[in-house]
């Protein structure tokens, strides 16, 4: 089974827009994590910029899976869509969607200018964006005496990606996320901290967002 993985994305929306022979291109990247949300992000991009002649895009979503979807909408097969998702590709980022809008100004660009003004218009809208990371965890549930729980804070914490959620009675029950590459040395640790007395249950694996890891 195939584990989750760090990934790259944003959180904001972000634009840049040029003139090329009288048509304008408008390239926007925005966050879009499933391919349910790219006909939403697509519906609030023609209501932004109504009547324009094409709304061609690419997106990457599903996390660390970077699945892939484009289309040219009306323009040449291969001078729109796939030059954004090469550009995309490029960036790194993923859960994201790059839509270049195009107002037609009667000059045709042919192929090659097609492919130029697409490419410019997706790196108009990543150049400058503000990016984070997802970092993927294991996440298991434990509990420990309390005699077990000083020795796990202190010799556990810094394999953790965010503070663990505690429950405090006779005993403490806790929650915590292990970044993945650090998992098998934390299962390692614990156990041999506690000299077995452990009871770790895996729990499915999640992604912590970077405004929680620990820096």
């Amino acid at each position: 089974m195939n584990r989750i993985a760090d990934y790259r994305t944003i959180t904001d929306s972000h634009e840049g827009e040029f003139t090329l022979k009288g048509s304008r291109f408008i390239g926007i990247l925005m966050p879009c994590s499933t391919e349910d949300e790219i006909q939403v992000c697509l519906s609030k991009v023609s209501e932004k910029y109504r009547n324009a002649t094409h709304y061609c895009y690419a997106a990457i979503y599903g996390g660390s899976e970077r699945k892939e979807k484009y289309s040219d909408n009306g323009e040449p097969s291969g001078t729109a869509g796939k030059p954004i998702l090469f550009t995309l590709k490029g960036s790194g980022l993923t859960n994201v969607i790059c839509i270049v809008v195009r107002y037609f100004g009667g000059t045709l660009l042919g192929t090659g200018g097609l492919v130029h003004a697409y490419t410019e218009g997706s790196k108009l809208a990543i150049d400058g964006v503000k990016t984070h990371q997802c970092t993927a965890c294991a996440v298991y549930g434990f509990t420990l005496d309390y005699s077990d729980y000083s020795i796990f804070e202190s010799k556990c914490r810094d394999l953790m990606a965010r503070s663990p959620e505690c429950d405090y009675s006779d005993r403490v029950d806790i929650k915590a996320w292990i970044r993945i590459d650090d998992e098998e040395e934390f299962i390692r640790r614990i156990t041999d901290l506690t000299e077995r007395r452990v009871l770790l249950r895996p729990m499915s694996d999640e992604y912590i967002d970077d405004a929680f890891v620990k820096k």
